[in-house]
């Protein structure tokens, strides 16, 4: 009884990183309710980004980088352990932040999205980037 799963399946080098992480931005896309995605570097770079014409990515990359590092601080100073995934929802839509090992995946999605379909392939695409990036640590 999960939600859809991100269908991925690559080698992790440090060739296939660059292709690996537009994928999981793909699929992300991909995913029903969904308008756009990207994977944004703390400081702001936009590592990947497939977002609708509407939607200028350095914003929302420079929103999702400040929010990300302020969801962080904040659970810092509380004592707590680090975000997963935080939820902003408006009038016209839904954002997901999530933390991974490179950065904070967003998704942008409609209103009436099923959360838990869109937090499960985020729990995942982090995943499949933890993955990628384990043998960088090891090695």
């Amino acid at each position: 009884m999960s939600g859809p799963r991100l269908k991925l399946a690559l080698e992790y080098d440090s060739t296939s990183r660059g292709r690996h992480v537009r994928d999981i931005v793909s699929e992300l896309k991909r995913q029903h309710w969904v308008r756009g995605a990207l994977i944004v570097a703390a400081d702001g770079f936009v590592i990947a980004a497939e977002l609708p014409g509407t939607i200028e990515v350095d914003s929302m990359a420079a929103l999702a980088a400040t929010l990300g590092r302020e969801l962080e601080t904040s659970a810092q100073r509380l004592g707590r352990p680090s975000f997963c995934t935080a939820l902003f929802s408006a009038d016209d839509g839904t954002m997901f932040l999530a933390a991974s090992r490179i950065g904070y995946l967003v998704v942008l999605a409609e209103q009436q999205v099923n959360v838990q379909a869109i937090r499960g392939a985020l729990a995942e695409a982090v995943s499949l980037i933890d993955a990628a990036w384990a043998g960088e640590a090891a090695g």
